[in-house]
C-alpha cells in the first residue's frame, strides 16, 4: 500500500515537472502564419514517449489549468481562459490527445519506427484539432483552413519527430526504460 502511494507520488511528481517543461518550451515561438509555431509539440512528443499515458496526459492537464489561472504559461507568455478557449483551443486540447495517442501506441514497442509512427499520429491529430478550432472560432468551413492551420505545420513536425527519435533512443537505452 506504501509502495502503490509512492508511485503514485513520483507519477504526480514527473507530470508536474513535466507541466513546467512544456511551459518552458511554448515560450521558444517562432510566428508563422495565423498559428506560431512553438517547442511545445517537441516536448510534448518526448515525454508522451517516454512516460505513461496517465503521467503525460496529467501534465498536459496541469499545463492547461496552470495557463487557465493566469499563469503565463502558453505560448508567447500568455494565459488566461479566453487564450485557453481561444481560437488556438483545439491546438491546446489536441495536446491531450496527442499524449493518449502517443502513449497508448508506445505500449505495442519502443522500436524507432514505431516512436515515429505514434508521434505522427498523435501529431496529426493535435494539428487536425488545431484546425477543426481555427475553423469553428472563425465560423469557416474546416477545408478552407486545412493548409494554413495544419499542412503548413508538417514539415517542422516532421523534423521534431526525428529528434524525438534520436532522443528517446538514447533515453531508452541510458535509463533503460521500457525494460
Amino acid at each position: 500500500m506504501v509502495e502503490q502511494k509512492q508511485t503514485k507520488l513520483r507519477g504526480l511528481i514527473l507530470a508536474a515537472q513535466f507541466a513546467i517543461i512544456l511551459a518552458i518550451f511554448a515560450q521558444i515561438t517562432i510566428p508563422f502564419g495565423i498559428v506560431s509555431l512553438t517547442g511545445q509539440t517537441l516536448a510534448l512528443g518526448l515525454f508522451a514517449t517516454i512516460a505513461s499515458p496517465w503521467i503525460s496526459t496529467s501534465a498536459v492537464g496541469v499545463y492547461l489549468l496552470l495557463g487557465m489561472i493566469g499563469l503565463p504559461v502558453y505560448a508567447g507568455g500568455t494565459s488566461g481562459i479566453t487564450v485557453l478557449f481561444g481560437p488556438n483551443w483545439g491546438y491546446l486540447f489536441g495536446f491531450l490527445a496527442y499524449t493518449l495517442i502517443v502513449g497508448m501506441l508506445m505500449k505495442i514497442s519502443t522500436s524507432w519506427w514505431n516512436i515515429a509512427l505514434s508521434n505522427v499520429v498523435g501529431a496529426l491529430t493535435q494539428l487536425f484539432m488545431g484546425a477543426i478550432g481555427i475553423a469553428t472560432w472563425n465560423q469557416l468551413a474546416l477545408g478552407s483552413v486545412i493548409k494554413p492551420a495544419m499542412l503548413v505545420f508538417i514539415p517542422a513536425a516532421i523534423v521534431k519527430i526525428i529528434i524525438i527519435v534520436f532522443v528517446t533512443r538514447i533515453i531508452i537505452k541510458k535509463f533503460g526504460i521500457f525494460n
